[in-house]
């Protein structure tokens, strides 16, 4: 087993050979033995061993085959007494000495299982098999230069060529092979495919197609090396021979466990541990999965069940030592950091395993420490520095990650996550920077640096009032990097090709994709709300040691952003709580982190929004901070609502579930649930001519989509009751799908008469009057413009009115009664610049030029490359004498439009303007130089007539001015 590996699938590579031999000419006693266990049958296998244990010639063989399927079942300490009973026969048997040190190892006894792997190497000095399981007890124990020249003892075999016909020992050769090359400090790539597939699939491939432990051997090499892609596939094929295989298990909970599939990752190695109970690897898994849960307290009691099979298991002891630091229990993390230390005082697995599940909680100065020393004690191996490495891209220090994975490179230059990583890193040193009083700002050169001032100067706009708002500033700058395609910012933010969103916060650093269509699989977005988002989190995460939950970040988080009650998001709620499917508070965080349906990570985000604005309402601003106070000490979110709010989360749940349900009906929605249709049925038969229990009816027909069904029903229940609100409600939609305008028209007109203040009225009336219109508009138009304003104030969170009546009243040439609805949609659809685009148009028609730069600033906000908004901008400042800023306007329609006359011209004009009017001859120099590279582009264009007036403005300068 790897001493580093920390997650590792126990490789089966001290199977005896004949177990995988050729047929023999001459009857094999065993062969139904071997056949039971390759197939996974153990308990025929071992029932097949055991009556030939008093065979006088067969007794150690039987004894070693029994041994192994005991092991495989998790039976380690009969294994032992299984191989014992026959010590003295089998003393001088290799096969004996091997099962003997794997037994001994399960179980902790690594002395005297390197007793008897001494004396197999003794005795075979040339067996791959006996120098791997040397190799690995000597590395357990942290004697790795002994490891590495036991390894290297392995040329000899090698030499020999005979293991080439040998499924078993090139196995082995490959781990040794990969053992060997990261103790002797050997690039990986020199080596990582040869033992991939001229040792572990060539021996099944070649050799034997039935050896599942080349298969098995093949996915724990894949995984070593974050190549996730092939683990699953050599997991798959070892299955198809053997579908008991604990280790198969064990991969597919690794597998899910990267994915964040804490449930898949359970139940595999739940899998595993029936076969094998005591199974360390499963075992180990398990605990990982709780860890990465964050649910620490479950931690402790799966481990134990390793370390009383095995006290020495150096792995489950350093993790058991992390879930105690964890839970910031650093006293009785002691104990079993010490007994690592009496197995090996140099232990570097210790030190990883702290440092690693620190830096996955964010605390990465504690982190650093430990993770220094891992790579002190253990040099060679990659892992402390791969995790250093990302920790310090984490933290923004780019120069220590560059060194830091520069050196992992040279040790694994095949491991995914260091190639992703230093790859970026490399590009980052090449981007223009801009650093301001609280920021530092990266962009790259060549594609986004129209991006640099505009974002440098907004995060210093937003600072004072997103510091302000939680009462703390981040006590070092905030590094913010623009990352030109979403690989590079994948590889940026989680060391592999694809992340699906758009920005990330690791703190100390803000990392986005570049809003850009052609670059980006995503699409645009709003580079100013993912920032001011994502800042919220630096601040969040610094006030409270990192150690606020997830919903809270993103929930103080979404509440910065200006479009952060978009219709989608008011739907997702409204949907939510009429359906009774609100988050728990305290299962909010996984709603983000591992959604387990369609839409639930973006409920996760608005709810989030919604649970923190119930707060403030409810409770006062002032227990956000109180609240930030409270998670900075550490406590868990139980003990912080009862102290900060006074209420359990049990309690919180019911509260804001009501509170939900009144702000719902404000938004002109119904939160009652949708009723069951079997139900409503029965209460029909049960109450006869009710008109209530038609009405409900009705509306469980309508939502099963049975609409003629729930027209008739209505219709039943209205010559009942006349008033009843909710038949008038479903009869009027019922009629509006059937296109019965006029009936429709006049079913809203009673509901309008009995309901004063439902939108189901104003909704149908203004979709009727729409459609009337397009026949009679001067009959229709104005009924349908009035009943829109009025759904605008019964559901004043629905973006139809709004869009309607800005497409009206722009047909209309209205654009004044457009402009607030408008106004309100690009406050909701932030993502798209056309709303901002049509505002920004109508200020500069009216003459209100500081309100047409507003808007083209926010076209550019989601849209930076969209070269009219530059020039809106250049052409106000203009006119506003404000040339500094006319000039970069200018300059930036020039980055994005490099070849186009038309961009250098328009700077050239920018530059003549400033230059006349401030008497400026560099002004008017440079007008010159942009006026020369349109000319170049465009010789029959107008920049010569544009260069004629810069010449004229030259020659009326007086000498030696030089403004």
């Amino acid at each position: 087993m790897k001493r580093f590996a920390g997650l590792t699938l126990l490789v089966c590579v001290l199977l005896s050979p004949w177990a995988w031999s050729d047929p023999s000419p001459s009857p094999d006693p065993l062969a139904s033995a071997r056949t039971h266990f390759r197939k996974g049958r153990y308990s025929q296998a071992a029932s097949a061993y055991r009556k030939h244990l008093k065979d006088e010639t067969l007794c150690v063989a039987a004894s070693v085959g029994l041994a192994e399927v005991q092991r495989m079942q998790g039976e380690y300490e009969a294994a032992c007494a299984t191989l014992t009973a026959v010590a003295k026969k089998g003393e001088e048997d290799l096969e004996w000495r091997l099962a003997m040190t794997e037994s001994l190892t399960m179980t902790g006894e690594y002395e005297t299982a390197t007793q008897h792997a001494e004396a197999a190497l003794e005795a075979s000095p040339r067996s791959a098999r006996a120098i791997l399981a040397m190799g690995e007890l000597l590395e357990r124990v942290g004697q790795f230069d002994q490891a590495r020249k036991t390894y290297r003892s392995m040329e000899e075999t090698i030499r020999e060529d005979k293991y080439r016909k040998n499924a078993v020992a090139l196995v082995a050769l490959g781990k040794i092979l990969d053992r060997y090359a990261i103790l002797a400090g050997r690039p990986a790539s020199n080596q990582a495919r040869n033992i991939l597939h001229n040792y572990f699939q060539e021996a099944y491939l070649r050799v034997d197609k039935t050896y599942w432990p080349a298969h098995i051997a093949a996915a724990e090499f894949l995984l070593s090396k974050q190549k996730t892609a092939g683990v699953k596939a050599e997991l798959g094929l070892a299955a198809k021979i053997n579908s008991k295989l604990p280790d198969v298990f064990v991969g597919q909970s690794m597998l899910a466990l990267t994915k964040w599939q804490f449930e898949a990752s359970l139940q595999m190695a739940d899998k595993a541990l029936r076969i094998n109970p005591h199974l360390a690897e499963a075992l180990y898994t398990k605990a990982s999965c709780y860890m990465q849960w964050r649910q620490f307290k479950k931690v402790p009691a799966i481990l134990e069940k390793i370390l009383v099979v095995n006290p020495n298991h150096i792995e489950a002891l350093s993790l058991m030592a992390a879930a105690y630091v964890r839970l910031d229990q650093d006293e009785k993390a002691k104990p079993f950091s010490e007994r690592v230390r009496a197995i090996d005082p140099d232990c570097a697995v210790l030190p990883y395993t702290i440092g690693q599940w620190l830096v996955s909680g964010r605390q990465y100065e504690k982190a650093e420490g430990y993770l220094k020393k891992a790579h002190t004690l253990a040099p060679h191996q990659v892992e402390s520095l791969a995790a250093l490495g990302n920790m310090y891209m984490q933290t923004g220090q780019e120069k220590e990650a560059l060194a830091t994975l520069e050196k992992a490179r040279q040790l694994d230059d095949y491991r995914g996550d260091v190639v992703h990583y230093l790859n970026v890193v490399r590009k980052l040193q090449g981007f223009a920077v801009r650093e301001t009083e609280h920021f530092v700002v990266k962009v790259d050169k060549d594609l986004d640096l129209v991006l640099l001032d505009e974002i440098a100067e907004y995060m210093e706009e937003i600072y004072p009032e997103v510091t302000g708002d939680y009462g703390y500033e981040p006590k070092r700058k905030t590094i913010i990097e623009i990352l030109p395609y979403q690989k590079d910012f994948s590889a940026r933010i989680a060391g592999r090709g694809w992340v699906p969103t758009v920005g990330a916060c690791t703190g100390p650093v803000i990392a986005l994709t570049a809003p850009n269509k052609a670059r980006g699989a995503l699409g645009l977005h709003n580079w100013a709300q993912v920032l001011r988002h994502e800042f919220a989190h630096t601040v969040t995460l610094g006030m409270t040691g990192n150690r606020i939950p997830h919903w809270f970040t993103e929930a103080c988080a979404v509440w910065q952003q200006k479009d952060k009650r978009a219709f989608h998001y008011v739907k997702a709620l409204a949907l939510a709580t009429k359906q009774g499917r609100l988050f728990p508070i305290a299962k909010m965080d996984w709603g983000f982190i591992r959604p387990k349906r369609r839409g639930d990570r973006m409920l996760a985000y608005a709810q989030s929004e919604w649970a923190l604005d119930f707060i403030i309402r409810t409770m006062g601003f002032e227990k956000v901070s109180k609240l930030l106070q409270a998670y900075a000490k550490g406590m868990e979110q139980a003990e912080v609502f009862q102290t900060v709010l006074g209420m359990g989360e049990a309690e919180f749940d019911t509260k804001f579930a009501a509170w939900a349900k009144t702000q719902v009906r404000e938004w002109g929605m119904d939160p009652s649930p949708v009723p069951d249709l079997a139900k409503s049925l029965a209460a029909v038969k049960a109450k006869g001519e009710d008109a209530d229990a038609l009405a409900t009816l009705c509306l469980a027909q309508w939502y099963a989509k049975k609409r003629k069904d729930a027209g008739q029903t209505a219709e039943k229940a209205l010559k009942i009751n006349p008033k009843q609100v909710v038949a008038l409600r479903v009869l009027a939609n019922v009629q509006f799908q059937k296109k019965a305008y006029t009936d429709a028209i006049e079913t809203c007109r009673h509901l309008e008469e009995v309901s004063p203040t439902t939108a189901t009225a104003p909704r149908i009336l203004s979709k009727c009057y729409l459609v009337l219109s397009k026949k009679n508009r001067a009959k229709y138009l104005g009924q349908a413009l009035a009943a829109l304003e009025l759904l605008k104030k019964r559901s004043p969170l629905d973006s139809y009115p709004y869009t309607m009546l800005a497409t009206l009243y722009m047909q209309l040439g209205q654009p004044a009664k457009a402009l607030p609805n408008l106004t309100y949609l690009h406050q909701h659809t932030m993502n798209d610049p056309k709303y901002a685009r049509q505002i920004a148009e109508i200020y500069r028609t009216m003459g209100q030029r500081d309100l047409a730069l507003k808007y083209f600033r926010e076209i550019l906000r989601i849209n930076p490359y969209e070269t009219s908004a530059h020039e809106g901008l250049a052409s106000i400042y203009v006119r506003k004498k404000e040339f500094g800023l006319a000039q970069r306007a200018a300059t930036n329609m020039t980055r994005l439009e490099p070849n186009a006359a038309a961009s250098w011209n328009y700077l050239a004009k920018v530059e003549y303007r400033a230059g006349k009017a401030k008497g400026s001859r560099p002004r008017l120099i440079a007008a010159r130089r942009a006026a020369e590279k349109a000319l170049a582009i465009e010789p029959k264009g107008q920049a010569r007539q544009i260069l004629d007036a810069v010449d004229a403005a030259l020659e009326d300068l007086p000498p030696n001015n030089e403004p």
